[in-house]
């Protein structure tokens, strides 16, 4: 079921859900730059048929969502925390469980600091408590000085060379993507291009303005750290992470792992992205995290 769902700042929202409305709810939030489908399809319709009502949001500047004036309007971090909280209230959720992958995390560690009535658990896929690293090397500035890493050589070299030549065409926009996505993908398992694709080209088919996306990247920068702020974090917490993961390396799992009282560490052997590769693994993962109705701090790390 699809809806449209109103911000506080007069923006409209697509959202849509799975499974039914009286089922245990889990919010999914996505990454930077990437609509709401890029949770997989299936994986949305699993999670429900398990009893779950899950619920995935275009974000601002994103697919079927509103298009911001970044100069007359320009947000961060805060207001795309507050775009979450618009979309529980307006599935008429008073709390969720919350699932944020990479920029989604950081939102949803945002929820759980600000608004910690409004996350019964919360799952960080692929995130960091600090995004400063990251943005730092992508801008040629030095990461030196930072407690987390920056991203690893070959991606770098990608983003460097795409904004040094982008690409010009449609057909070339898309193969440029796509090596993105493998260099983030790593780790023992095959790069799903096949679904990528064709995930790509449906949300190129969602959009009147894909450049538009690129405003997270300066809500992000124009965004503080988490790094103290995470410690307060309440809500029983579940942190997955690949171990080749060459975006946000794997010192960003552990750092939430070890900060956020109680936390769970579970790892895979995946990139910064685990969408169609290991979508058995992380949901399974997720899933068993959710039945466990004995979670009390502290939590035991698994390494799986």
């Amino acid at each position: 079921m699809e809806k449209t769902i109103r911000t506080t700042d007069g923006l409209s929202l697509w959202s849509e859900a799975f499974g039914q409305p009286g089922d245990r709810p889990i919010l999914l939030i996505m990454g930077a730059m990437n609509q709401g489908i890029f949770w997989p399809d299936a994986f949305c319709r699993r999670l429900a048929s398990l009893g779950y009502y899950v619920i995935r949001y275009d974000h601002r500047d994103t697919g079927q969502s509103s298009t911001v004036d970044f100069q007359t309007q320009p947000y961060r971090l805060a207001e795309l925390t507050q775009d979450a909280l618009a979309v529980l209230h307006g599935h008429q959720l008073p709390k969720a469980t919350v699932v944020g992958l990479s920029m989604g995390g950081y939102i949803a560690q945002l929820l759980a600091i600000e608004h910690p009535e409004a996350v019964d658990r919360l799952v960080l896929i692929s995130s960091s408590a600090d995004q400063r690293p990251y943005m730092a090397a992508t801008m040629g500035q030095p990461t030196v000085g930072f407690a987390l890493p920056g991203p690893g050589a070959a991606l770098l070299d990608y983003i460097r060379a795409t904004l040094a030549q982008p690409p010009g065409s449609a057909p070339a926009i898309e193969q440029n993507v796509l090596t993105g996505w493998a260099l983030t993908y790593g780790g023992s398992r095959e790069f799903p291009r096949t679904q990528l694709t064709a995930a790509l080209r449906r949300a190129a088919g969602r959009t009147s303005n894909p450049l538009a996306a690129f405003h997270h990247a300066l809500a992000v920068a124009a965004s503080p750290d988490r790094l103290e702020g995470i410690k307060s974090i309440a809500a029983p917490t579940l942190v997955i992470h690949g171990r080749a993961d060459n975006l946000l390396p794997l010192a960003h799992g552990e750092y939430l792992a070890r900060h956020i009282p109680g936390a769970r560490l579970q790892l895979f052997d995946m990139g910064h992205s685990f969408m169609w590769s290991w979508d058995d693994e992380v949901l399974a993962s997720l899933t068993a995290f959710l039945a466990d109705d004995s979670i009390a701090p502290p939590f035991q790390t698994n390494h799986d």
